[in-house]
């Protein structure tokens, strides 16, 4: 057996509770998830929406620069980046946009099981911080979970007589 990091592994495990979670939404009635979560809100759909954009990109601009030493990419605005995706994913279906966010988070996972172990606890520089790579990956984690908590509220409290 494989002995992973247990950083590591707290970071492999997540991202497979993600995407069950987002296989689980399937199932639920397309007027709740399109619906807004709160007043001036995005709907949860929007929310699945905004993850793959930010997936790829650490995929693509972060990971791959984060122990070169090189100068990364620079990000893209917060605001253009959430507008972009929220807008794609009130218009697509709803099973496209679940079903790329899981592709995009299963390639994901696919990058973080080439990451060497001892790369997961090595020092690394975004703008002005220094921080761990396994630090790195735990705060979008956490912001993740965020998200989560908030959909899990919304379909707990909902009142849809079509569940």
């Amino acid at each position: 057996m494989v002995h992973l990091l247990k950083e590591k592994s707290e970071i492999l495990a997540h991202h497979q509770n993600f995407i069950t979670f987002i296989h689980s939404l399937n199932s639920k009635d397309e007027t709740l998830l399109r619906k807004p979560i709160a007043e001036g809100k995005w709907s949860i759909i929007e929310i699945v929406g905004h993850f793959y954009p930010w997936d790829e990109f650490v995929l693509q601009q972060r990971i791959p620069y984060l122990f070169t030493g090189e100068s990364l990419p620079k990000a893209p605005s917060d605001d253009e980046l959430n507008s972009r995706s929220s807008f794609i994913a009130r218009r697509e279906s709803i099973e496209n946009t679940l079903n790329k966010c899981v592709a995009v988070r299963q390639d994901f996972i696919k990058q973080l099981l080439q990451v060497s172990e001892d790369k997961w606890l090595s020092p690394i520089q975004i703008g002005q911080s220094t921080l761990t790579f396994y630090e790195y990956l735990k705060g979008l984690m956490e912001h993740d979970l965020h998200h989560i908590n908030q959909i899990k509220s919304t379909i707990n409290t909902g009142d849809y007589s079509s569940w």
